[in-house]
């Protein structure tokens, strides 16, 4: 399988981001951020500069690395090398894409992203984003019902210079650390003996939101499949590690109350 390696433009105007429609070839008809591959002896920003030029018609100003993607396509390897960029004007050309678009951080999902481009959206939520509701687990705290944590690296770093709020409903319930382990069934949470915890839980959900709920928080970052902060898929409350479509109690009030939810898996 070939590899290639290729740069694409994060262009920034206040609080919107550029997206571009690919009017030709495999890839037609999907989203993405312009951009595209080095040249044999281009060095990232001489390539960069140099592609936007062709797409855009326009001269970019390279403001700061972002983060590079790695995905696979059927047919081939990519390394995707992302920039945030800023710009005076711009004209596409339709030889290459027939629409653009300034979107918001609650736009982003409005439009059929590539696949490789889809990687960077959700790490663009974050940077786009000032303050953010964390799972204290993946921030390293050890609340998780084994007494362990989800410390993630990745999500650390995005969140430098935000406003963080680590927040853990479960341990706000009073149960212990470790715990027993809870899955979702039938809409109540129950652990793997059949005991139900909906009340418990519920009540940790509501002083979870009353510590946020006039914070102004504009993205939470929640651990993914969690009975409690799993969004879009969680555990099917058979224990069997077994993923069904839904929305954990935390995740759905949030989402309830026109927050952003994302988790770790969104990232990688």
């Amino acid at each position: 399988m070939k590899s290639i390696r290729v740069v694409a433009a994060i262009i920034k105007d206040k609080d919107k981001i550029l997206a571009t429609k690919r009017s030709y070839g495999e890839f037609k008809g999907g989203w993405e951020f312009p951009g595209g591959k080095i040249e044999e002896g281009e060095d990232k920003k001489t390539a960069l500069i140099r592609e936007i030029k062709e797409e855009l018609n326009a001269n970019i100003e390279i403001d700061s690395y972002f983060a590079t993607i790695d995905y696979t396509y059927p047919n081939f390897h990519m390394i995707m090398d992302c920039y945030i960029c800023s710009i005076d004007d711009f004209a596409i050309n339709e030889e290459i894409h027939d629409e653009a678009k300034w979107l918001t951080k609650d736009e982003l999902d409005s439009v059929n992203w590539l696949a490789a481009d889809e990687k960077i959206v959700n790490k663009l939520k974050i940077y786009l984003s000032s303050k953010i509701a964390v799972s204290a687990c993946l921030l390293g705290g050890n609340c998780r019902y084994n007494g362990k944590n989800n410390y993630n690296e990745e999500i650390e770093h995005l969140l430098k210079d935000k406003e963080v709020y680590k927040i853990c409903p479960e341990v706000l319930t009073g149960l212990s650390i470790p715990r027993k382990p809870v899955e979702i069934k039938d809409n109540k949470v129950i652990t793997q003996d059949n005991e139900d915890m909906t009340e418990i839980f519920l009540h940790g959900v509501d002083m979870a939101w009353e510590k946020l709920k006039d914070k102004n928080i504009d993205l939470a970052i929640l651990k993914a499949n969690s009975p409690t902060c799993g969004s879009k898929t969680i555990y099917d409350g058979t224990f069997s590690h077994t993923l069904v479509e839904g929305n954990g109690l935390f995740a759905k009030l949030l989402k309830d109350n026109k927050i952003m939810v994302i988790s770790e898996k969104d990232i990688e």
